[in-house]
């Protein structure tokens, strides 16, 4: 199938060149005359590359791009930024808001040819990379789900046989008891499997990080009850605003701090801090508990890569997948019987909070 190149451009004369010169290079070519129309036609042809403008009227290149790269269906389409700005100031502008490439007109066009046929290549290598790492975690949760069914049905069946062979009201209970826990661990195992697909796609809008942060400790407060656990939190004011989906980043907290309660155990102390460096924001949780081995730190994001005897072990996993979603990062720094500090890091949009949140 031919290649889609969407052209943006406000000047007739610049889509007819580009027209012309993409469909003797064997391209399927559409077109739009400002931002709106844009986002309208991304939309609707899901094109493999978009050469754009950048002064148009409704919507600047800039203020498109920006829609583009926080939307998951659109954020993987490479964009070259065509413009008579070619001050460095706005080439930079053009390279953090996402864009792939950046010519300066007047340009030639046998190179804009050359730079779309490199950004196809590498278009269509990422999306090889991206369909061989969803088999590889395909098969790894498979193994894994095979793994945890197999357990518990192991003794659910046993226990089901040994009833069905007669025993005494006793034993009776503490079969019926294990089967139980059993069955438990199988739906705990489900829902989470559940979660994991609900955490696919992230859409991605400007948040204050502290309120999710403030959140998500509420909605694990269950998990402090009936323990001498101290909580700390420290966040920065005003809250730094990072481009985030927030039901999804939310769950990714609330799984470390799941973690880290059931590595201190009954007592402990759990510190959660979020700060800004190098224009990035970092919500730091750090536990006092048991803490994890070098050998353990390296498979702690694989499925159902787990030391604990309850659970599916997804939750590191669902936790590293929002975070790839965010163009984020997660460190763990850990220590065997000292404890954990889990750091995810985001690119700030603007250090202050917005007064209309």
């Amino acid at each position: 199938m031919k290649p889609t190149i969407l052209i943006v451009d406000d000047d007739d004369r610049n889509v007819v060149l580009l027209t012309v010169k993409m469909e003797r290079e064997g391209y399927i070519v559409e077109s739009a005359s400002n931002g709106v129309d844009a986002l309208e036609r991304v939309a609707a042809l899901n094109p493999d590359v978009i050469l754009m403008d950048v002064m148009m009227p409704r919507m600047n290149g800039y203020e498109v791009l920006k829609v583009l790269k926080a939307d998951e269906k659109t954020r993987y389409i490479p964009v070259i930024m065509l413009t008579g700005l070619g001050e460095v100031e706005n080439k930079v502008q053009g390279f953090d808001v996402g864009a792939e490439d950046y010519i300066t007109k007047p340009f030639s066009l046998r190179e804009v040819s050359a730079r779309v046929r490199s950004l196809l290549r590498m278009r269509a290598l990422q999306k090889r990379i991206r369909e061989s790492d969803k088999m590889a975690a395909l098969g790894g949760m498979a193994d894994g789900i095979a793994h945890e069914i197999r357990n518990p049905l192991m003794v659910i069946g046993g226990l089901a046989r040994r009833l069905c062979d007669g025993a005494d009201e006793e034993k009776c209970k503490k079969y019926a008891s294990a089967i139980l826990k059993c069955v438990n661990r199988l739906e705990k195992m489900i829902e989470r499997v559940d979660d994991y697909k609900g955490i696919l796609l992230s859409t991605l809008r400007p948040g204050e990080i502290n309120r999710v942060v403030e959140d998500a400790l509420r909605d694990a407060a269950f998990l402090f009850e009936k323990k001498d656990i101290e909580v700390k939190v420290s966040c920065m004011k005003p809250s730094p605003v990072v481009n985030m989906d927030y039901i999804n980043l939310k769950t990714a907290i609330v799984n470390i701090i799941e973690n880290s309660v059931e590595a201190m155990g009954d007592k402990g102390v759990l510190e959660i801090s979020t700060k800004i460096e190098n224009d990035k924001a970092l919500v730091q949780i750090k536990d006092n508990g048991v803490g994890i081995d070098s050998d353990e730190q390296k498979k702690i994001f694989h499925p159902f890569q787990t030391s604990r005897i309850e659970g599916a072990g997804l939750g590191l996993t669902m936790t590293y997948r929002i975070m790839s979603d965010h163009s984020g990062e997660i460190t763990v720094k850990s220590v065997k019987g000292e404890g954990t500090i889990v750091t995810l890091s985001l690119m700030v949009i603007d250090e202050t909070s917005s007064k209309e949140s």
